[in-house]
């Protein structure tokens, strides 16, 4: 649950009731057969996280078959790079800070979701093939 972008949140009448971190999509009602990837994508269509990490997970995790010819799904589309950076939100370290290259845009264009960790808050990961990269500097180019 917690990759497919949720955190547990029960309450009173579901005990079972998870939330998503970027979206605040509230889903409950979970059956063991339950893909937590696929009811995102399915039930929040228009979040960033079933955008970018849900909808193409077979890529990241070697499974097949990936349809190449869903041109939404390709690192170059605009659907793509506007859900990238809403995955970044207002979280970005240094966004505004005076001549750093690293723009939110310019990691978005360059395939990266924004993915902090507790000891690296400038932690990006690139939605197709898991590497991420982190302690940005001034000029450091994403591209």
């Amino acid at each position: 649950l917690a990759k497919a972008g949720f955190y547990f949140n029960p309450v009173p009448n579901s005990k079972d009731n998870v939330v998503c971190f970027l979206c605040n999509k509230s889903m409950e009602g979970w059956d063991p057969q339950d893909d937590p990837f696929e009811e995102h994508v399915k039930h929040s269509p228009d979040c960033a996280w079933a955008i970018c990490y849900c909808s193409i997970r077979n890529i990241n995790e070697d499974q097949l078959p990936f349809n190449w010819d869903d041109k939404d799904k390709l690192p170059t589309s605009k659907k793509m790079e506007d859900a990238r950076i809403k995955t970044f939100g207002t979280w970005w370290p240094h966004a505004g800070k005076k001549g750093w290259v690293g723009t939110v845009k310019k990691m978005a264009k360059a395939g990266f979701i924004y993915s902090p960790t507790i000891g690296s808050l400038d932690n990006v990961t690139c939605q197709y093939c898991g590497v991420g990269l982190e302690g940005w500097e001034q000029k450091d180019d994403p591209m």
